[in-house]
């Protein structure tokens, strides 16, 4: 993980790593970002990763277009020190690309919308493996190419990518 704040905080009695002031974090091609991000600690590991306050979480599906999952809270946690599961809770709402093969070449052939009130997206590897919509949701799968303009960007949306730390 890499990731860059105004403020940073760590509570040796707690185990408690506190990010204010604009906080990034990046994990294998994964942004998250919000008001505040605290990562709690559990025998020298990071062992859950809360974000809150227009809570995002934001991965390039291509060079032009983001899978995107925002909701009031996110709650991560994290097994053999890699986040496995995440949970976007309190108006979450998700921009996804689908994706297809086609000759070898892997594209971007539509988009889907859903609002609802939690999401659950399971990782391996920090590639989204599951993604499970929790409470009626809302959704909808446009053609790429009918989509329109405002349902590809979720309100909030912020790529940072050139400030993530390279070392």
């Amino acid at each position: 993980m890499q990731g860059v704040c105004d403020t940073m905080r760590y509570a040796h009695g707690d185990s408690l790593i506190t990010l204010r002031g604009a906080p990034f974090l990046w994990n294998l091609g994964n942004q998250l970002s919000g008001d505040s991000i605290r990562i709690q600690l559990r025998n020298g590991q990071a062992d859950q990763l809360h974000v809150e306050g227009h809570a995002f979480l934001t991965a390039q599906a291509d060079s032009l277009h983001f899978d995107q999952i925002t909701g009031t809270t996110l709650t991560g946690y994290f097994r053999h020190n890699e986040l496995h599961r995440l949970i976007a809770d309190g108006n979450s709402r998700s921009v996804y690309f689908a994706r297809e093969v086609r000759d070898s070449v892997e594209q971007v052939t539509g988009v889907n919308r859903v609002d609802c009130s939690t999401i659950s997206i399971g990782l391996d590897s920090g590639q989204v493996q599951t993604v499970s919509f929790i409470t009626q949701p809302a959704a909808t799968l446009f053609p790429l190419d009918k989509a329109p303009v405002e349902e590809l960007r979720l309100d909030g949306f912020r790529w940072n990518a050139a400030a993530c730390p390279k070392d």
